[in-house]
């Protein structure tokens, strides 16, 4: 199932034992690559194999990076020819224009309930074509013509835990030695992660329950029993570890309670962060790890992808359990040689450079191999410090980018279109509503004099914000406490909203007019000028609309959600001590924050088969357990999401059942729920011909963005044309009021404070 941004295995259908890889050339830092052909290879646990998938600011295509080397696809020469060849570059092309590094990805047909798409160039329209020309199998670019090797399906990368087993009684860990007959020992944890001691557990798909347990290091080396005693086992055993901090086997038993604490082991998962690009955020003061330019600086705030100086990857290197960290802005990488002074290059080619995770606080501490400083938030700077990790300023929240931060497309009542900004131009007005730069982040700044929220209104491409000066609509810098850059949203007009300037006093209109002194005049049926919907996503039709309750709050009729789970204070908002981001912050709805239960959630997303919700009774849509999970997926989950797996419906996407909304439409409510808890919420019209990969796209946007999505038809639709200067104003095709199922009661919302309906992920 492809879920949008992340990381993957991308796998052929017509030979479906291949993953794209780009071979085995060694990468050297700090150098271009070069133009190495793509070509298939046997699937293995390797980086080459591993792709981020990253979302550029068309708002519909991506760009392939590799994991390994940070190359990008691309095709040869950007030649439109069939059999093209598709090589790796270095990622150069910016700004919205067509590129031959940039892809769309599109549903075409499902197969034993394995979702597969084409995968197209944006520059010459071919498609990724898997050849069996050469031992290499290598790819090319081709006009699609639908065959098999043209088909493509996408299996987001997830890897087994890796564990450290420590002894109960003696808090030792099991240790493998090489040197001495590969046995095993018991030894004091190390300061940093040894793969020594690391292993992972695998599921045996003939034996319900039971798991090897995998040496990292070597993947022929599991634990065995030795000795004559290994007859004598009937039922189970248990490792035993004696004070001489040898490991024993047992000779069999058939009651573990029996035993004392040197036969209890404590599985102690060793942290691994997402492999996606990552906000790092200290816990005590709020502050980002950011690289603007040539030095490590804290920063105040992450806007999810706008800010790029702020987002980091984490780069396993081989088998060993630290990473290199590498920011997205500059592609350099973070290190610390000496004193406390942090700094980044392209050149990683020592222990300075590589940093371990220790999860033994509430968050992360981030530790240097080569200096033992830890990385902390001191006096205003990020430094790199000796002492002690668990202290909030030296603990670290990473958060996985994924589109975190919802943003919309503001869509006019009257024209259809909406305000557009890319830098060093003013604002416009466009129907291109997927893009980022018709794409706006609503970040609450205050409030004003009778405790209305006030908010910022910044632009996805520009991080510019909308303003009102000079009579004018204007995006021209990003300071939040100009108050002509500040707004206060109103609910209006059935699903719409009006947004006055606190400065000005004005109501947002068309960017072709300058506000209105009675801004009543346009926000009725027959002129909508100053009335906005937000979109998320506008998929052929059909309006995709992510709702959050840090702007609004739904008003369902008679069906209400009432789950509920605990949460923490919510992280990765912005400045901790300042106002925060509106990052979905619902409580009914859990966040997924183990990658392996998303990718589950994913997998279960792609068995749905239909086109349209009818008219039904409440039911299971789709369900999983254990038995599936493990033995057929093969896919190892790790303790913290076992409970319940050997249940039925451990996993499930349910029909709530369908309702009349407030306005009368029939809309039907699913709910996807791991145990008790409701991991995503969608709301669809029932009767409505939305297509299965937009339905599943709703959910896994729902999953992704942690808020409540409902798909509508609207009335708004784009008129004939694209961009228009502001002084231009287009009329939709008629007024009339718009479609009852898009109606958001300004009752709910003025009762409960401002505060875009949210029902919540990870």
């Amino acid at each position: 199932m492809f879920g949008g941004e992340g990381i993957y295995w991308i796998r052929n259908k017509s030979l479906s034992s291949k993953f794209i890889d780009i071979g085995n050339n060694p990468y050297v830092h700090g150098s271009e690559r070069g133009s190495k052909p793509i070509g298939l290879l046997s699937p293995k646990l390797t980086r080459p194999q591993l792709w981020l998938v990253e979302q550029v600011q068309d708002g519909e295509s991506f760009i392939f990076r590799n994991y390994d080397t940070g190359t990008v696809l691309d095709i040869q020469d950007e030649s439109p020819n069939n059999g093209a060849s598709v090589i790796v570059k270095s990622y150069a092309y910016t700004g919205e224009r067509a590129s031959s590094q940039h892809w769309q990805v599109v549903w075409v047909s499902d197969d034993n309930k394995i979702p597969y798409y084409r995968i197209t160039n944006r520059k010459t329209g071919t498609v990724l074509d898997q050849t069996t020309d050469g031992g290499g199998f290598p790819i090319k670019s081709w006009q699609f013509h639908g065959g098999q090797h043209q088909l493509w399906c996408f299996e987001r990368a997830t890897f087994p835990t890796m564990y450290w087993l420590v002894n109960i009684s003696s808090q030792l860990c099991l240790q493998y030695n090489a040197s001495t007959n590969h046995d095993a020992s018991l030894n004091s944890k190390t300061n940093f992660p040894s793969r020594d001691q690391l292993w992972y557990l695998e599921s045996l798909e003939d034996y319900d329950g039971y798991c090897r347990i995998r040496h990292v290091d070597l993947e022929d080396r599991v634990l065995d029993l030795s000795g004559d005693d290994n007859t004598t086992i009937k039922q189970f055993c248990v490792l035993y570890a004696n004070k001489r901090r040898e490991v024993w086997y047992p000779r069999g038993a058939t009651d573990a309670a029996t035993f004392g604490g040197h036969y209890q082991w404590l599985l102690v998962p060793c942290p691994i962060p997402s492999l996606f690009w990552t906000a790092v955020q200290c816990r005590g003061s709020g502050k980002f790890v950011a690289q603007p330019g040539g030095s490590i600086t804290a920063s105040d705030g992450a806007r999810g992808e706008v800010d790029y100086t702020v987002q980091w990857r984490f780069l396993t290197q081989g088998r060993n359990p630290y990473f290199t960290i590498i920011n997205r802005q500059t592609g350099n990488s973070l290190y610390n040689s000496s004193g406390s002074s942090l700094a980044a290059d392209n050149n990683p080619n020592s222990n300075k450079y590589y940093w371990a995770l220790d999860a033994g606080g509430e968050d992360y501490s981030i530790t240097n191999i080569s200096t033992s400083n830890v990385i902390t938030w001191n006096n205003g700077n990020i430094q790199a410090l000796p002492g002690g990790a668990t202290d909030a300023n030296r603990q670290w929240f990473i958060n996985a980018s994924l589109q975190s931060v919802p943003s919309f497309a503001l869509i006019n009542g009257r024209t259809g279109m909406a305000p557009t900004h890319v830098p060093r131009e003013p604002v416009m007005t466009d129907g291109a509503f997927n893009s980022y730069r018709c794409h706006w982040i609503f970040q609450q700044v205050g409030t004003d004099a009778n405790d209305r929220q006030v908010y910022i209104i910044i632009n996805k491409l520009s991080d510019n914000v909308l303003s009102h000066r000079n009579g004018a609509i204007e995006a021209v810098d990003n300071v939040p406490t100009d108050t002509r850059n500040q707004w206060r949203p109103v609910p209006c007009h059935k699903r719409y909203f009006a947004f006055v300037n606190v400065s000005t006093g004005e109501y947002l209109s068309d960017p072709g007019t300058t506000g209105s002194r009675d801004p009543n005049d346009f926000m009725t049926d027959e002129d909508r000028r100053c009335c906005w919907t937000l979109v998320s996503h506008r998929d052929s039709i059909y309006d995709t609309i992510a709702l959050d309750t840090d702007i609004t709050s739904p008003r369902l009729g008679s069906h209400h959600i009432v789950k509920r789970a605990p949460k923490k204070t919510p992280k990765g908002k912005g400045n901790a001590k300042a106002q925060p981001s509106h990052i979905p912050d619902n409580p009914r709805i859990t966040q997924v924050t183990n990658r392996v239960l998303r990718v589950i959630v994913e997998r279960l997303i792609g068995q749905l088969d239909f086109d349209r919700i009818n008219d039904q009774p409440a039911r299971t849509l789709a369900s999983t357990l254990r038995t599936e999970v493990v033995r057929d997926w093969r896919i190892d989950v790790p303790r913290s999401i076992q409970a319940g797996w050997e249940r039925p419906g451990w996993v499930r996407i349910d029909l709530q059942g369908t309702y009349h909304d407030q306005n009368g439409v029939r809309v039907a409510n699913i709910q996807g729920q791991w145990n008790d808890d409701t991991i995503f919420h969608v709301i669809v019209p029932v009767g409505v011909d939305f297509g299965r990969e937009t339905i599943r796209r709703a959910m896994i946007e729902s999953l992704q963005t942690a808020t409540s999505v409902r798909l509508d038809a609207p009335d708004n639709a784009t008129p004939s044309g694209s961009r228009t200067r502001p002084t231009t104003t287009r009329r939709p095709p008629g007024p009339g009021a718009p479609p009852a199922g898009q109606f958001w009661a300004a009752t709910a919302i003025q009762i409960v404070g401002l505060g875009l309906m949210s029902l919540l992920l990870l």
